[in-house]
């Protein structure tokens, strides 16, 4: 089959990378997939190349696959309205490809501006069947669009309908496949698709030899975590580790947060909290070796509920423990495979922190299960065997 797939962010952010491997495992099992998302460089140009992992680019597809052909969008206009994906010429460029490109289904992965209006546009005028994947609730919660409300029940309407014209539907969590139902979704029209790992690029490294390589302390605790929309709570749960462990560090991978600073120092944290800045992709599974224990801090709401947070998948990957507060579908699968510890409580997650760094038996096995549970349950390619079926049943 010929196979589009229309991401709504900017490269290599949120759903970008879920739209990509759903992308790579489709051309795996022999279908030829076009993927387009929203360049971060280019502002006015698109950009074309292939692709089979999250490093390399190349003009032309050169020895073994699976190989995807990636057109990066025009970054200008991005943000031109609350939310994004508002970017005219990547919108244009979108109507374009599907009206030239005789595609057999296109594959929607949210809902913005640059997936939907192509789809509305172009379905009356194309035969193709159209799939969406909802993997966050947006319109739920985790949405702000600068506070309009009129913006927050525009923002409603696309997320919900562009479901209710897909011929199949994936989620990621039990809770949107209820949305999609009690929206009007059909249940035959709705499948399971968890949020998966790519193994080979995150694997476990000697944490000795990555802190010699990066500069880092050998014998210091090291607590890690990616920047997330809770990093203000993250540095009160720290800042309670440090009454404990007066040594330890926290390492903040991914870009620099505003006032993020400014609150450690109000903290008394001050030169304990290091941030990395924006990583590169053959650095960013480096940086997830570094730390003794890595943790996420998720609440009870629908932002949270509605969502299966890649990056708690790549801290399994890495082999490191992980303490999460126990909410959503993700908290329920480290637990069933005891690939980390879930906790009740912010004072929990900083006192289960604190034990994971006295005990280094207890870290081992925790990473151990956590590598364990990624490579049977959550890889990629296991979920590609799930993903072409959604596709050709």
């Amino acid at each position: 089959m010929r196979i589009l797939t229309l991401n709504a962010n900017l490269k290599d952010a949120g759903t970008y990378y879920r739209c990509f491997y759903f992308s790579r495992e489709l051309a795996r099992h022999g279908h030829d997939v076009t993927m387009i998302t929203v360049s971060r460089a280019s502002r006015f140009r698109p950009r074309t190349y292939f692709t089979r992992d999250r490093i390399n680019e190349q003009a032309a597809p050169a020895g073994d696959g699976p190989w995807v052909r990636m057109i990066e969008g025009p970054r200008w206009g991005y943000k031109l309205l609350p939310g994004w994906g508002y970017g005219p010429l990547d919108i244009w460029l979108r109507l374009r490809e599907i009206l030239t490109g005789d595609y057999d289904l296109i594959y929607g992965f949210e809902y913005q501006p640059n997936v939907s209006w192509p789809v509305y546009l172009t379905r009356p005028l194309k035969h193709y069947r159209f799939y969406s994947d909802w993997c966050d609730w947006h319109a739920g919660g985790c949405n702000v669009l600068r506070g309009w409300k009129l913006a927050h029940k525009v923002d409603g309407f696309f997320e919900e309908h562009i479901r209710l014209i897909a011929d199949k539907v994936t989620t990621s969590v039990s809770l949107l496949r209820q949305r999609a139902v009690r929206i009007g979704v059909p249940e035959h029209r709705i499948a399971f698709v968890a949020q998966g790992c790519d193994s080979d690029y995150i694997t476990p490294v000697d944490i000795q030899s990555v802190r010699k390589q990066l500069n880092f302390p050998l014998e210091v605790p090291i607590v890690g975590m990616g920047i997330e929309i809770y990093w203000r709570e993250s540095l009160e749960v720290f800042q309670q580790i440090r009454q404990q462990i007066p040594a330890a560090l926290l390492l903040i991978i991914g870009h620099k947060q505003a006032g993020l600073r400014e609150y450690a120092e109000r903290l008394g944290l001050g030169t304990s909290v290091i941030e990395t800045g924006w990583v590169s992709d053959v650095e960013y599974p480096l940086y997830l070796s570094i730390p003794d224990v890595l943790f996420l801090v998720m609440k009870p709401d629908l932002s949270d509920l509605g969502r299966w947070p890649g990056i708690l998948c790549d801290y399994l990957a890495a082999g490191r423990p992980t303490v999460v507060t126990d909410v959503g579908e993700s908290a329920a699968f480290i637990k069933q495979h005891q690939a980390g510890l879930t906790v009740s409580s912010l004072e929990e997650l900083a006192d289960q922190i604190v034990h994971l760094l006295k005990d280094t038996e207890a870290r081992r096995f925790y990473g151990a299960q956590a590598r364990q549970a990624v490579i049977t349950g959550l890889d990629w390619r296991v979920l590609g065997e799930v993903i072409n079926q959604v596709v050709v049943g």
